[in-house]
């Protein structure tokens, strides 16, 4: 799968760099031992990208979360405008 090599060759970059964590962002709101017990038979939401990051190891880390910054209040009324008349 192209997506490993690539997340591999940037976590050898940052680690190259000096960095000591790599964030892979997001996978399912779930405990633990649901993401282990249903991994791999579910195919909904981000359960596809939890499958696709636990092949790296690591830890998961809950966070507060990603915000948006808006720097142009017509320009995002106009982006959200767009994207419901999809």
């Amino acid at each position: 799968m192209p997506s490993y090599a690539v997340q591999w060759a940037a976590i050898q970059w940052a680690k190259e760099r000096g960095c000591t964590e790599y964030d892979l962002w997001g996978v399912p709101d779930a405990e633990p031992d649901e993401l282990e017990a249903n991994f791999t038979q579910r195919r909904d939401g981000l359960w596809g990208v939890y499958r696709f990051k636990r092949g790296f190891g690591g830890q998961l880390k809950r966070t507060v979360g990603a915000t948006d910054r808006v720097y142009n209040r017509r320009v995002k009324k106009l982006y959200e405008w767009r994207r419901t008349r999809q």
